[in-house]
């Protein structure tokens, strides 16, 4: 072959190669593994020198182990959400939001409908009023004060109605005697809590004074709080201090805390996987996200004196950080709620809690359950 013949033509070819890949292809770096992996082998071929030929045979196989990993890692991405979003959720629903990264648009009735195929998972309303949160039962003149709720989309009560997301059903089952306020989001972490609080947002929304402040945890808002989710690119970044405690530092996306090179290589699965936003919280992140919630407490009880934080947490403990992450609460001494004993059997069949096989979100009578946990334990409400 005249490539071999000539080492500087190969060298220009492959070089052109990779770059137009980069410049026009998805995945490069498959792309690129896949490129180098044949160029590699034929090389292996063509050559006469033993030593050169074993080199390109061992150099060939570690870009294909790569390549077979970096194409696994695709595939396992395109298939793990096999579902389809219709409805003016997917048009103007998200906005922008400097201090929490993302939030809704204000005072809006989305639509939502979730599909797996030709079978229809949930069809609901999210209906946001003019603060940005989702709308609460109407309470003209609260008898025992405000409850706060804060989390993701699990507080926030993705795939059901606005009257039955559980903080609006703990305002239902306590006959509205609280006021309530519902201040989660799609994708939100304990970060977005702590800003929320600490940066004033909660205070001028809030109009009465809180006598709870409820904060419900899923495992995965360890990497959050940390900003490896893909969808949160913008939101508050807290860092540790020495003296104990976090302090906002900015936001994830700024230019000093995500230089250009870890952007690029973030297009790269297996860096994405091993070291970027696709992996596993580490023990200083979990320390990280540990101290955000216990800040959170600390801000809540110097500012609202008698008021009471509660911690509700998903612990089933399929995720291989799920131990480290419920030791770290437990060592805040918070008042910490373990959903496998709020939901009786919800590690021996998850399913029958779930809003389908397709969709893991609390389906509406899990919300209704765990409303009628947080009024009866936390707010200790008898009718």
């Amino acid at each position: 072959m005249i490539l071999w013949r000539h080492p500087s033509l190969l060298v220009t070819v492959v070089v052109c190669g990779t770059i137009t890949i980069f410049l026009t292809v998805e995945q490069p770096f498959l792309w690129t593994l896949i490129l180098w992996t044949t160029v590699a082998f034929i090389g292996a071929i063509w050559v006469k020198t033993t030593w050169l030929k074993t080199v390109l045979v061992n150099f060939a196989a570690v870009l294909l182990v790569l390549a077979t990993y970096e194409c696994y890692l695709w595939l396992r991405e395109l298939n793990s959400d096999p579902t389809q979003m219709y409805g003016s959720y997917t048009i103007d629903y998200f906005d922008s939001d400097e201090l929490l990264g993302y939030g809704p648009a204000k005072a809006n009735v989305a639509t939502a409908e979730k599909y797996h195929g030709d079978n229809l998972i949930y069809s609901v309303r999210y209906t946001i009023n003019d603060d940005g949160l989702r709308v609460s039962p109407s309470t003209v003149e609260p008898e025992l004060g405000c409850v706060l709720f804060f989390g993701g989309s699990v507080t926030f009560g993705e795939g059901v109605a606005d009257d039955q997301s559980m903080p609006y059903q703990v305002g239902d089952l306590t006959d509205n005697r609280y006021r309530i306020y519902n201040f989660a989001f799609h994708g939100y972490g304990p970060h977005q809590m702590l800003a929320a609080l600490e940066q004033g947002r909660v205070g001028k929304i809030a109009d009465c004074r809180p006598t709870h402040i409820i904060y419900q945890v899923i495992i995965p808002h360890v990497e959050r709080a940390s900003g490896l989710a893909s969808w949160d690119k913008h939101g508050p970044r807290y860092i540790l201090v020495s003296e104990g405690g976090v302090m906002l530092s900015g936001h994830f996306d700024d230019e000093e805390v995500a230089p250009p090179w870890k952007k690029w290589l973030g297009q790269w699965q297996t860096y994405d996987t091993l070291f970027g936003r696709r992996r596993t919280a580490n023990p200083d992140e979990i320390h990280l996200f540990a101290e955000i919630v216990n800040t959170a407490r600390t801000f809540i009880e110097q500012r609202y004196t008698g008021a009471e934080f509660h911690v509700l947490i998903w612990d089933h403990n399929e995720l291989s950080n799920h131990d480290q992450v419920l030791e770290a609460l437990q060592a805040k001494d918070l008042r910490l709620h373990r959903m496998t004993d709020i939901l009786p059997g919800y590690l021996a069949d998850k399913a029958q809690f779930e809003l389908s096989s397709f969709d893991h979100h609390p389906a509406a009578a899990t919300h209704t359950a765990i409303a009628r946990y947080v009024a009866q334990h936390i707010l200790a409400y008898q009718r």
